[in-house]
């Protein structure tokens, strides 16, 4: 195992966050309560899920984008799983 020698700056560096004054519930209590569009990542209010309307369109293409490709992929799989069975039965 190696231990690589810390240098000045590195020390102070850590001293620097392990400080009182900059602890993470202090930063987050400065921060209003929000959340993030889930499509842009923009901030909005907290009982929103989209910034805009072209956000919530884009959105609800993409998943109706997702539901009909796992549609086609269930019936590829059950094609490539019984289709054999079948053609043995009627051949």
């Amino acid at each position: 195992m190696t231990i690589i020698p810390t240098t000045g700056a590195q020390e102070d560096a850590k001293a620097y966050l392990l400080t009182p004054e900059h602890t993470s519930s202090d930063r987050m209590a400065e921060i209003a309560p929000h959340r993030h569009c889930v499509v842009c990542g923009n901030a909005i209010g907290s009982e929103e899920s989209f910034c805009d309307e072209l956000c919530e369109s884009r959105f609800r293409s993409a998943q109706r984008k997702q539901q009909i490709l796992f549609a086609a992929f269930i019936i590829l799989m059950a094609l490539i799983l019984f289709l054999p069975s079948i053609i043995k039965m009627s051949g």
